[in-house]
């Protein structure tokens, strides 16, 4: 069984068609089994959520060509065999299907199924006026192997269904129209209440617009070797494993043994960026808290800060800044760039830190404005420290050189290309947040919720991120435990004062509920038939 002590493995299309021929070849593990198992899966889930389907309603199975539609076809033999109400449209012609796929569709035409070849969408627009429903919508028209966008009857289809705003709408594998590897909807695309997803999770489960068509999504096992679920570049986030994360406190330790953040920001009318961040980072159990800002900046936020931390001011002259420069090594992480603004002296500020400072460095904001405004990356793949970028997709685009539709368009890569040019782990802001680090991987957590769409979430995530590694855990690891929590934060507040009335601050104050959850995380083992139920 899959066990949640490791994160899930997410694929492309083109990965999962690969393992599919790898188990057949290297394995023996026929096609036909594998698409009988998804088919058989698909029917249970799909009667687990909708207990009545097929009794009080007419299901109604759409089949495209490829392997999909060989999976819609065993999902109907299935309710078949169980007695409910099916009727199959096929939108290809029998002598197009190959292989299990005209297996599994002579089989139904052996059981005398009721099977209607869609080749205009008038004979479908007919049904739909003599036959009033209520109907289950099974999905099996195109799956992950869609390229280009949807068009003719394909599209009329897809059209079709949507209008009837059916309430219960299963996607075998993944909506009809979005594609698998960058979520992206292909002309129009099936709007579903529930996705079974096969073998694993692909990458337009989770990112925009396409993950907003899936509804509910639960991944199957379909019998797949366990060796791929360890192989792959690219996963999921879970809590179990992050949880081992948080390791536990020296109790006789003192405020010297848990790490000393710096943080640089807060230029004039922008204080309170720098305030949050340094708020969160003292959530995070940081054994000391250092506010370095300007010196027209600097009472304001001394106003600001709590107790807990020291405000210093940062200048670029005199003793004050000797003084400032010389105390960097004695910092176990910096954050910079919340607030800090694009004034010149900011960017003479960073290249000294880019020079000087051997230690954990956390960039957001403004810092990485500056990077991409005067071509600092350069200096950052030169330092000897560890380096953490933070952009949301604008901030990506500038760091890149960009547009920012680019970025939305192909995050995966563009995620790819800004560690290669700054040897930096890089996370991309997001509702599905994306993370990756030179070492090839790359991690997805899927998190959804509007309300962190507020102003000084990501200065909590960079004052969060920066607490964890100025702890000594390592940059990658501490990335993706600080998404984590932020985004356990942001579900905390989310519930106690809704999506809508939730700001960066109620985020501050729920960080302590996230790490108290995190902690407590347990192993649970799946039903075998839900080997990964996801969000």
């Amino acid at each position: 069984m899959l066990s949640s002590t490791q994160h899930i493995r997410i694929c492309s299309g083109s990965e999962m068609r690969a393992i599919d021929e790898m188990a057949e070849k290297e394995y023996l593990i026929d096609a036909n089994l594998l698409m009988e198992n998804a088919g058989r899966a698909a029917a249970t889930v799909l009667l687990d959520t909708y207990p009545h389907a097929g009794h009080t309603t007419e299901v109604l199975v759409f089949a495209g060509l490829g392997n999909n539609a060989g999976d819609a076809f065993v999902t109907a033999r299935r309710l078949l065999c169980l007695d409910r109400r099916v009727r199959v449209f096929h939108l290809e012609n029998e002598e197009r299907y190959k292989g299990p796929v005209l297996h599994n569709f002579r089989i139904l035409k052996k059981l005398k199924a009721k099977m209607t070849r869609l080749e205009t969408i008038g004979h479908l627009d007919d049904f739909f006026r003599s036959s009033p429903g209520p109907y289950t919508i099974i999905d099996g028209i195109f799956g992950t192997g869609l390229k280009g966008n949807l068009e003719g009857i394909f599209f009329d289809v897809v059209e079709a269904i949507n209008r009837l705003k059916c309430e219960e709408v299963l996607a075998l594998d993944i909506p009809s129209g979005v594609s698998g590897d960058t979520g992206a909807i292909r002309g129009t695309s099936i709007q579903a209440s529930l996705t079974v997803s096969f073998g694993f999770p692909k990458l337009g489960h989770f990112l925009p617009p396409g993950a907003s068509r899936r509804g509910k999504l639960t991944n199957i096992d379909i019998s797949l070797p366990s060796r791929f679920k360890k192989e792959g570049d690219k996963f999921l986030l879970i809590r179990a494993p992050l949880a081992r994360l948080l390791t536990d406190r020296d109790r006789y330790g003192h405020k010297n043994s848990f790490g000393h953040t710096l943080l640089i920001g807060g230029a004039p009318g922008r204080v309170g960026a720098i305030s949050m961040a340094a708020a969160a980072c003292q959530r995070m159990g940081t054994g000391l808290t250092t506010v370095a800002t300007w010196e027209d900046s600097f009472d304001l936020l001394s106003h600001k800060l709590s107790d807990e931390s020291m405000a210093v001011r940062l200048k670029l002259s005199g003793a004050e800044y000797e003084g400032y420069k010389k105390a960097l090594p004695s910092y176990s992480s910096i954050v910079v760039g919340p607030g800090l603004g694009m004034r010149p002296d900011a960017k003479a500020v960073l290249e000294e830190l880019f020079k000087t400072y051997q230690g954990a460095l956390v960039l957001d904001a403004d810092a990485l404005n500056l990077v991409a405004d005067h071509k600092l990356h350069g200096l950052l793949q030169a330092r000897v420290g560890e380096t953490i970028l933070t952009p949301h997709p604008g901030e990506m685009a500038r760091l890149l050189g960009k547009k920012k539709s680019e970025i939305m368009e192909d995050p995966i890569g563009s995620l790819k290309e800004a560690v290669e040019k700054t040897h930096s782990t890089v996370l991309l802001k997001g509702a599905a947040t994306l993370m990756a680090s030179t070492n090839g991987v790359l991690f997805l957590n899927h998190y959804p919720n509007d309300g962190m769409a507020t102003a000084g979430s990501g200065d909590v995530l960079a004052g969060i991120i920066g607490g964890l590694v100025g702890q000594g855990i390592h940059a990658f690891s501490a990335t993706q435990l600080g998404v984590y929590l932020h985004s356990l934060a942001g579900d905390f507040a989310a519930r106690e004062l809704g999506h809508r009335s939730m700001t960066a601050p109620d985020i501050v104050s729920n960080i302590s509920k996230a790490i108290k959850e995190l902690s407590h995380a347990s192993e649970k083992m799946e039903p075998v038939e839900f080997r990964a139920q996801l969000l």
